[in-house]
């Protein structure tokens, strides 16, 4: 099974990032860029595939990486594109708590070196088509969210392809409280 650990949006702030998207959206086109809202999450860690007799283990992890991090206080700001083709939002992280949680969440598990700039976003599209995303991704370099209180993270599993409109399904798995 394929796992990641994350942060979820509470529900007002993925629809704040909705509302910006709707404002900057593009017009004339038959089909929306976006992921669908569901999906929208801040990934720590991204564990692969894992056989399922791992899962207790990652909770395990979770567990300790939590235990050691009291909630925090974070927010959505700021948008560009990664690798051509990947739309994302950013995170402001006033306390610095997100890196060393990630760092912790991460354990022996994580592939690679996954994050190693710690550049924690919502990814909102990955289309392939970053000229004609450019201008949209520039008018949301300025978006603020609102913030919110991380008092939890979350073990999903990712399902390719069994999402709405073929995206992946993600599947809480563990919700594991901080602090």
């Amino acid at each position: 099974m394929r796992v990641f650990a994350g942060i979820a949006l509470p529900g007002e702030v993925s629809d704040h990032v909705a509302g910006a998207l709707e404002m900057v959206r593009l017009p004339g086109r038959s089909r929306n860029p976006w992921i669908p809202q569901m999906n929208w999450h801040i990934t720590l860690a991204f564990y692969g595939n894992q056989p399922e007799g791992v899962l207790d283990e990652l909770i395990g992890n979770l567990q300790t990486a939590a235990v050691a991090t009291v909630p925090f206080e974070i927010a959505l700001g700021g948008a560009g594109v990664f690798h051509r083709d990947v739309c994302w939002i950013g995170t402001t992280d006033p306390s610095g708590s997100l890196n060393p949680l990630a760092e912790r969440v991460r354990g022996d598990y994580a592939i690679g070196d996954q994050h190693t700039k710690n550049r924690f976003h919502v990814t909102i599209s990955r289309s392939g088509r970053k000229a004609e995303l450019s201008s949209t991704m520039a008018a949301l370099a300025i978006y603020r969210g609102p913030a919110w209180m991380v008092d939890h993270i979350t073990l999903y599993e990712s399902s390719l392809g069994e999402g709405a409109g073929g995206h992946p399904l993600y599947t809480p798995l563990a919700e594991v409280p901080l602090g």
